[in-house]
């Protein structure tokens, strides 16, 4: 009884990985296990946020009922959805996930791609912090 109960939910896994070709920055399979952070956007848009860790790189995954809530929201009230830096869906989320994050406020967003219409990924570039060389005298 568990495995019928488990199919369906595998078969959507694969089915979503499927849907997620490889592009030149990575795919949504290199982002399992990886934990998540929550962000809204204006008119109500809902998003996970993933940072990779060791990389520069940032998944956003829309949720699919405020993504259309946040649509309507726009074209109701005349808003016109940003483009943005990189003209990529979802750099609204990226943005405001670094504006609310004291480590990535320095850093700047670089380029993204769209791997499915609710997951895009984002690269970012942060400045490297001083290393403190000791020089030798001599």
């Amino acid at each position: 009884m568990v495995g019928r109960a488990l199919f369906p939910a595998v078969a959507l896994i694969l089915s979503l990985s499927a849907c997620a070709s490889p592009s030149a920055q990575g795919s949504l399979h290199e982002y399992w296990g990886v934990a998540y952070t929550n962000v809204s956007t204006r008119c109500g848009g809902g998003y996970q946020v993933y940072r990779k860790p060791g990389t520069s790189r940032i998944l956003v995954r829309a949720y699919e009922l405020s993504e259309a809530r946040q649509s309507f929201c726009e074209r109701y009230n005349g808003i016109q959805p940003s483009v943005g830096v990189t003209g990529v869906r979802h750099e609204e989320a990226v943005v405001e996930y670094m504006a609310t994050r004291a480590d990535l406020r320095e850093c700047r967003l670089v380029s993204g791609t769209e791997i499915t219409s609710l997951h895009s990924e984002f690269v970012i570039a942060c400045p490297v912090a001083p290393t403190g060389a000791v020089r030798a005298k001599g």
